[in-house]
């Protein structure tokens, strides 16, 4: 039985909306947002909580809603193209990899879930490309808007071009 209600793709919408909803109450949660103060000061138990929490972590209802959005529609989709198991590893190590990229690229506190989303499309967009589905290009098109998104100001450029990165 495949029931998509329980996929990691809508474990990690809900527990995005969830982590939001609480640094609303409690607004210091969202120092846990991924920069580097805490590799600086030395502490890694705060390191290590960024990592857990960035992703996460989002500005508002409309931030979270759209990455939400983004993830339910396409992340459901690649999670049964890849198998769970390759999936949860797919999360963890573009977790791992926009977050460091982050660290070293960034001083901004940044927080979203749209690197990973980013990968999901980057994923999508060469998947299309290897059976020569012409959609593709509308993927790759996609893609590039929403990398040059980050150059608007307030979007992190860092982490949506290294999540594609990553997807590639």
């Amino acid at each position: 039985m495949n029931d998509s209600r329980f996929s990691f793709s809508n474990i990690l919408i809900i527990t995005s909306m969830l982590v939001t909803m609480i640094s609303y109450v409690k607004p210091t949660l969202l120092v846990y947002g991924m920069n580097p103060f805490f590799l600086y000061d030395g502490n890694y138990v705060g390191l290590l909580m960024q990592f857990f929490l960035y992703q996460f972590l989002h500005g508002g209802i409309l931030h979270v809603l759209s990455n939400s959005i983004f993830l339910f529609m396409f992340g459901n989709q690649v999670e049964v193209l890849m198998g769970k198991t390759k999936y949860y590893l797919f999360f963890i190590v573009n977790t791992v990899f926009v977050g460091v990229s982050l660290l070293v690229l960034s001083s901004a506190n940044t927080i979203g879930i749209s690197g990973f989303a980013m990968a999901v499309l980057a994923y999508i967009f060469l998947d299309l490309r290897g059976k020569n589905n012409p959609e593709y290009k509308s993927a790759g098109i996609f893609l590039i808007i929403n990398i040059a998104i980050g150059l608007t100001g307030n979007i992190s450029l860092v982490g949506h071009l290294m999540g594609a990165v990553c997807g590639l």
